[in-house]
């Protein structure tokens, strides 16, 4: 049962990795192609397919990790653009592009929680099962 519910999570997490990349992919043939974050973001949908699938075939805790660090690293990425100084000079304001930046926002934070469940739940120690009283 618990092998089964970790698998599920995973597959979960690498859709919503996929979802991200996919935006980032998009965001970056849309607009950002030709500004100084286009490769970035190339790289950001790049790791998300590449990740996604490590997600679901490997399954060490280590691809959860990097799963982690990629999400993190985006939405820090995502805050920092929105301050005076931007992402390699690189600013923007709100939820622009709009309705990608709140909706990659979103994926993002609850791929962030995901994953952290499912390192928790991984790196949990498993219960021993119950002895059964001998019989006599």
């Amino acid at each position: 049962m618990r092998s089964r519910l970790l698998f599920g999570g995973r597959v979960v997490a690498a859709l919503l990795l996929l979802a991200t990349g996919i935006l980032h992919l998009r965001l970056y043939f849309d607009s950002y192609r030709h500004t100084d974050v286009g490769g970035p973001f190339l790289l950001q949908a790049a790791a998300a397919f590449v990740l996604a699938v490590a997600l679901v075939a490997w399954r060490s805790p280590i691809s959860l990790f990097a799963g982690l660090v990629l999400m993190d690293a985006t939405l820090i990425g995502f805050g920092l653009s929105r301050t005076s100084r931007g992402v390699f000079g690189f600013t923007e304001s709100g939820f622009e592009p709009s309705p990608d930046a709140a909706i990659s926002l979103v994926i993002e934070i609850v791929a962030a929680v995901v994953l952290v469940v499912l390192i928790f739940l991984e790196l949990r120690p498993q219960p021993a099962p119950a002895s059964r009283p001998a019989l006599s």
